[in-house]
C-alpha cells in the first residue's frame, strides 16, 4: 500500500490587502519539503505571504493548508499557536531577560529542557558553552542561530524565516545562511525563507518562488529558474555566465572540481538529473546573481549550476 504524504505547505488562490491596497493577488504555492525561498523586491508581498501562513494576518480570499490540514479558508482560521509552525523574524527577537538556554527552552516542559537545549545547540552548530550567555553577549549570526533553535525546539513540521540574515554583513550572512539550512535539513522540517537576495535564494533553497507586485511569477528549482525562466523572471534574475571546463574530480554528492581554460580549478554542485565523470567537458551556466561562484577548491560549494556534458 502506497502512503501519500501531504505537502508541508499548500497555498491556493491567496489574495490579501491592507485596506484598499491589494498586496497579494491569487497566489498559489506548494512546498513539498526542504527549503523554499520566496524571492522578490521590497514591497512585493513576501512578508505578507509569510504573515498569512503564520496566522498573523487574515487574507481576503484563498486557503492555506499545513501538512494537509486547512488552517485558513472554508470558514476556518486556526490560531497561530495551533498551526505547528516555527517562526524566525528578521532580528531574531530573542527575549533579552533570558539566557540562551532560556530562550531555546521557552515553552518546553521543564523535564525536557536541558536535553533539548543541548541537542539544538549542536544542531545549529553553536558551542554548548553559550547556553548561559545573554543575547547581548552574542554576535548577530549567533543570535539568529539561537532564534532558529528556539523555533525548532517544539519540533514543528514547518519553519518560516522572514529575511533572517538581512542585518548581517556579507561574510557572516553567507556562513550563517549555510549553517541554518544545514540545521533545517537535519531537523527534517520544511522551511519557507523570505529574501530579496538572489544569490541567497539560489544557493540555499531547493525551490525558489519569485514574487512581483503580489503576483507569483514562477516557482521551481534554482536550475529550472536559471535555465528556463519566464521572461519576467529572466529580467529579474539578470544574465547568466557560461563557463566550459574539464572535470578533474567528482564526488558522490554531486560536487565537481572543474579546470577552466585559465588553468584555475573551481568547485561546482550539479543539480537536477545532470551527471559528469572524470575527464568530461562540461558547460556550466551560472546565474548572474551567484556572485560567490567560482568557489575555491576546498570551500563549501552550494551555488546551484545547470551543467551540460559536452561531446
Amino acid at each position: 500500500m502506497t502512503t501519500v504524504t501531504e505537502p508541508a505547505l499548500e497555498v491556493a488562490g491567496l489574495t490579501a490587502s491592507y485596506g484598499a491596497r491589494p498586496v497579494l493577488r491569487d497566489v498559489s504555492l506548494r512546498v513539498e519539503s526542504g527549503v523554499t525561498a520566496v524571492l522578490g523586491h521590497s514591497g512585493c508581498g513576501k512578508t505578507t505571504l509569510l504573515r498569512v501562513v503564520a496566522g498573523f494576518l487574515t487574507p481576503d480570499a484563498g486557503t492555506v493548508a499545513i501538512a494537509g490540514r486547512t488552517v485558513v479558508g472554508a470558514g476556518r482560521a486556526v490560531p497561530p499557536r495551533r498551526r505547528g509552525i516555527g517562526y524566525v523574524p528578521q532580528e531574531g527577537a530573542l527575549f533579552p531577560h533570558l539566557d540562551v538556554a532560556g530562550n531555546i527552552g521557552f515553552g518546553l516542559r521543564r523535564e525536557e529542557r536541558s536535553a533539548r537545549v543541548t541537542e539544538l545547540l549542536d544542531l545549529v552548530e553553536l558551542p554548548r558553552g553559550l547556553a548561559d550567555r545573554q543575547p547581548h553577549q552574542l554576535s548577530g549570526g549567533q543570535q539568529q542561530r539561537v532564534a532558529l533553535a528556539r523555533a525548532l525546539a517544539p519540533k514543528p513540521g514547518l519553519v518560516l524565516l522572514d529575511e533572517p540574515f538581512s542585518s548581517l554583513d556579507a561574510g557572516l550572512r553567507e556562513e550563517t545562511g549555510r549553517a541554518v539550512v544545514r540545521a533545517l535539513r537535519a531537523s527534517g522540517a520544511a522551511a519557507v525563507l523570505v529574501t530579496h537576495d538572489q544569490g541567497e535564494a539560489l544557493s540555499l533553497a531547493d525551490q525558489v518562488a519569485v514574487l512581483a507586485d503580489g503576483v507569483l511569477l514562477q516557482a521551481g528549482t534554482p536550475a529550472e529558474l536559471s535555465s528556463d525562466p519566464v521572461p519576467a523572471v529572466a529580467d529579474f534574475l539578470g544574465h547568466a555566465t557560461l563557463l566550459v571546463g574539464e572535470v578533474v574530480a567528482s564526488g558522490e554528492d554531486g560536487t565537481l572540481q572543474v579546470r577552466l581554460p585559465s588553468g584555475d580549478v573551481v568547485g561546482a554542485r550539479l543539480t537536477g538529473e545532470a551527471a559528469a565523470t572524470l575527464g568530461d567537458r562540461v558547460r556550466l551556466r551560472i546565474p548572474g546573481s551567484a556572485v560567490a561562484f567560482p568557489d575555491p577548491v576546498g570551500a563549501p560549494v552550494d551555488v546551484p549550476v545547470d551543467a551540460e556534458v559536452l561531446p
